[in-house]
């Protein structure tokens, strides 16, 4: 992933987190219209910007894997909701603001990661030297970085 996509991946995490963050301090009134407006376009935004990446992602993955498949599901749980409009009430657009939170959210899972992608480069590189001890830290630091970083993806 290029690094202005991994900046707007991480900018779209704190984002969803931040508004989470709010919707849970006052769970049972809905929100001003023109928050719910700033959040629906912050959040357009962030899924138009990184559907194409997600999408090519995807499209690098093999079809037919469990993980291929999931991340198809997800790319396409995302151009939906992108496609829905607000509605026309505040409950309505309310609704439709989560389901736009909820996209970016598991979208983040068909994503690709830059710290993967570096780590398989080091394994590559150590494969090609023949130098199995450095391919063996490469497979260690891959397995803690799924473990840490990829916690929800490893526990499937």
């Amino acid at each position: 992933m290029d690094l202005e996509a991994h900046d707007t991946a991480t900018a779209m995490s704190r984002y969803v987190a931040d508004a989470i963050r709010r919707a849970i301090a006052h769970p049972a009134a809905l929100p001003r219209h023109e928050e719910v407006a700033e959040t629906t376009a912050c959040l357009r935004g962030f899924l138009e910007e990184l559907l194409p990446v997600a999408e090519a992602h995807v499209g690098r993955m093999p079809p037919t894997t469990p993980d291929g498949e999931r991340a198809r599901s997800v790319v396409g749980a995302a151009r939906r909701a992108l496609a829905e409009g607000p509605g026309a009430g505040l409950r309505s657009a309310v609704g439709h603001m989560r389901d736009l939170g909820r996209a970016c959210h598991e979208l983040r899972s068909a994503l690709p990661c830059a710290q993967c992608a570096y780590i398989k480069a080091d394994r590559h590189e150590a494969e090609r030297q023949g130098d199995s001890a450095a391919m063996r830290d490469a497979a260690l630091r891959m397995g803690v970085h799924q473990r840490e970083a990829h916690a929800s993806v490893v526990a499937r």
